[in-house]
């Protein structure tokens, strides 16, 4: 993750682009943004706040021809020689102006930034920031007369709601590495895939969410399917459990260690694995390191809530997940005709 309190900026360039489907234009600014200390603090709280929690890191993809990577281009040139900075500003609009061929893709204002110092964990570099501000803002400014105060309502950029934002960092040992933010889902191919061209990298912190995503989709598929919601939630905090217990995970020893007892639930889980890796195009490990940050992200995440038709819900502590074992008992009533939960507990907290 990046350090935002230490992140420097050098050159700030600010521009406009428009839908190139809707036949709108783009503008150019001739001379860099004018900022201040105050103005430029403002600014990395606008533009690196969202990434504060970011841990997905990409590299610009391989599958290209070398100059058809347009912006792995721009950067490269950019890092090679920083007086071209502002005039390679430029080729990034006229870039995400050709990409902006759909008629929901909105149009915005464009930041480009070049960062002379931040850190990546741990590791000083300098990047290059790209953000896009799509939505304006309503506010009332107050205005003093001579005998009484007046408001206006004005328009403008809200600096605590980023649309769309990427850093290119210039690191020593894994090259041209790439964070990125997207807060609207219906245009993610325009900005990743179209203008970008980006693929993510395989570190841990890929690998961890990619097995918690299998987990949880095993979970609500196959054991949501065919058992209680109960048995859907112990397994997804079992997993939990195991990953936090273990820094380094072999899929062999988790299948042996969460399906222990049920053969043949584990061997549903492998062949659900690999349908999985087809469907949706990913490969996922068989063995990789823990990432607690992504883990933590992932397990706020987790539904833990049992909804009942009568209107009661029932609400599982993922920090302990034996207790859905100690405490939680369910059974079928023969009298009323009624599925229940009976709940063990000392006293109210």
């Amino acid at each position: 993750m990046i350090n935002v309190e230490s992140s420097k900026i050098g050159q700030v360039a600010l521009h406009r682009v428009g839908n190139k489907h809707n036949e709108e234009d783009f503008f150019i600014s001739e001379t860099p943004l004018e900022t201040d200390e105050d103005l430029n603090e403002l600014l990395n709280q606008y533009f690196l706040k969202p990434f504060v929690k970011v841990t997905e890191k990409y590299t610009f993809s391989s599958d290209l021809e070398e100059e058809e990577n347009v912006l792995k281009n721009i950067a490269e040139q950019t890092f090679a020689n920083e007086e071209l900075f502002f005039e390679n500003t430029e080729k990034i609009v006229k870039h995400l102006y050709d990409q902006s061929n759909h008629p929901h893709i909105k149009s915005g204002d464009l930041f480009v930034v070049y960062y002379d110092e931040m850190y990546l964990e741990g590791e000083l570099t300098n990047a290059i920031g790209i953000f896009k501000s799509e939505r304006k803002d309503s506010f009332l400014q107050i205005q003093e007369k001579e005998t009484y105060l007046s408001l206006l309502v004005e328009e403008g950029i809200n600096i605590k709601k980023l649309d769309k934002g990427c850093i290119i960092l210039n690191t020593s040992e894994k090259g041209l590495v790439i964070l990125t933010v997207d807060q609207n889902s219906y245009d993610a191919d325009y900005w990743k895939k179209d203008f970008l061209n980006i693929d993510i990298i395989k570190d841990e912190n890929y690998e961890t969410k990619a097995y918690m995503d299998l987990c949880k989709s095993f979970a609500k598929d196959v054991i949501g399917n065919n058992e209680t919601k109960k048995e859907e939630i112990d397994f997804v905090s079992q997993t939990v459990k195991f990953f936090e217990e273990n820094e380094h995970i072999e899929t062999e020893k988790f299948n042996d260690t969460i399906f222990e007892g049920v053969e043949e639930l584990k061997d549903d889980f492998i062949d659900y694995k690999k349908a999985y890796e087809s469907e949706y195009e990913v490969e996922i490990a068989d063995a990789f390191d823990v990432s607690t940050p992504v883990l933590q992200r992932e397990k706020k995440k987790i539904a833990n809530n049992i909804k009942l038709d009568t209107g009661i819900q029932l609400k599982m502590n993922f920090n302990d997940p034996d207790s859905i074992h100690k405490f939680v008992e369910q059974g079928y009533d023969e009298v009323r005709g009624m599925h229940y939960y009976k709940i063990y507990y000392n006293k109210e907290v």
